[in-house]
């Protein structure tokens, strides 16, 4: 079932667009994040979903019915803010209770409610503090307690982790997952961070210049991304400029040919085209290794080691390389190091490259 639609919703400030002719369906029960660079039109996108902003042209459809020009108070939908936007002045209990207050919610009910949702974000204790006196998970989760106590039909997140360190974030993210299929609430959640959306989505809509650049799974958008673009903000990547030889070698910029398998191979290939491999497929050997295909000789000149895991900077004839390994497959690995890099040809993948 298709919960929202979006058909070719269009945002225009004077002669520029913020969104322009987005369709998008966003599937019931779903957890769907709006991904991309500051100023893409994620968070205009989700503006106008919420009801904040107006469609210069479009439509916004929710459950079969037409709702571009519904007032944002008549969607029942639910919105953590960036700011969280917390009534400081308020106790936990209060902020929480706010939205039942509007809806005429009688206080047997809001209280009954407001114990279910202290329960569920954790902090049952805590109803009477205020709100200015709680760590930053504590406000968070009590402005999504605060965005769903109206039981609403779209919870919509609008960066809500960004002002959070980097422990305290990587945890919430996982919070809120749990908490929204635990509910099952469909969820729109804007962030720039493709680590976040990586973790938390089931669907990500890759953003560039207004426009959706891909669609998909995190692991498909991650594994099969549609141009330079996408696989440049999805997770690190060796993305070199390539070109096709007669016999349908790749040709690297040192002149190597290497071979890619025919899945790997970009749909058209008529234009510039790039060679995509991630860091954990490239395979590090021995300078000593032997030669065989898709192995290039290199230096490594720079080790970033974090314990778990190591990446590894390896300059090769004419571009440089990434390759992540562990001190497990690579124990003696050090700067100055002549080695072989191992590109499989099933790991390389040929994309469009980036338009200008």
């Amino acid at each position: 079932m298709t919960h929202l639609t979006l058909q070719a919703v269009t945002k225009q400030f004077n002669a520029s667009y913020a969104v322009d002719h987005v369709d998008l369906r966003v599937p019931d029960g779903k957890l769907v994040c709006f991904l991309g660079p500051s100023g893409c039109g994620k968070t205009t996108l989700l503006r106008m979903i919420a009801g904040l902003e107006t469609p210069t042209s479009g439509r916004v459809m929710f459950a079969g019915r037409d709702i571009t020009h519904l007032p944002a108070n008549r969607r029942d939908f639910g919105m953590v803010f960036q700011s969280l936007a917390l009534f400081p002045h308020m106790t936990v209990a209060q902020n929480i209770a706010y939205p039942l207050r509007l809806r005429k919610i009688d206080k047997t009910a809001q209280a009954r409610r407001i114990a279910e949702l202290l329960d569920l974000i954790q902090l049952p204790h805590m109803a009477n503090r205020p709100v200015t006196q709680l760590s930053g998970g504590q406000r968070q989760r009590v402005a999504i307690a605060r965005a769903i106590a109206s039981s609403p039909k779209l919870l919509l997140l609008d960066e809500p982790l960004s002002a959070l360190d980097a422990k305290l974030r990587e945890a919430m993210q996982v919070e809120i997952r749990l908490l929204q299929q635990r509910l099952g609430i469909t969820t729109i959640m804007v962030t720039h961070d493709q680590r976040e959306a990586m973790t938390m989505a089931d669907e990500i809509v890759v953003m560039e210049r207004g426009r959706i650049a891909q669609v998909g799974t995190p692991l498909n958008i991650y594994r099969e991304p549609v141009n330079e673009f996408v696989a440049d903000f999805i997770g690190l990547g060796n993305i070199l400029p390539v070109t096709v030889a007669k016999g349908g070698q790749i040709v690297l910029p040192g002149g190597q040919q290497i071979g890619v398998t025919a899945s790997t191979r970009a749909p058209e290939t008529a234009g510039d085209i790039r060679l995509l491999i991630r860091p954990e497929d490239v395979c590090i050997k021995r300078a000593d290794a032997g030669a065989v295909a898709n192995r290039i000789a290199g230096k490594v000149t720079f080790i970033r080691d974090v314990g778990a895991s190591i990446e590894a900077t390896i300059d090769c004839d004419g571009f440089v390389l990434t390759a992540a390994t562990t001190p497990r497959e690579t124990p003696d690995l050090s700067v100055g190091m002549v080695v072989s890099a191992e590109l499989p040809a099933y790991s390389c993948k040929l994309i469009a490259a980036r338009t200008a």
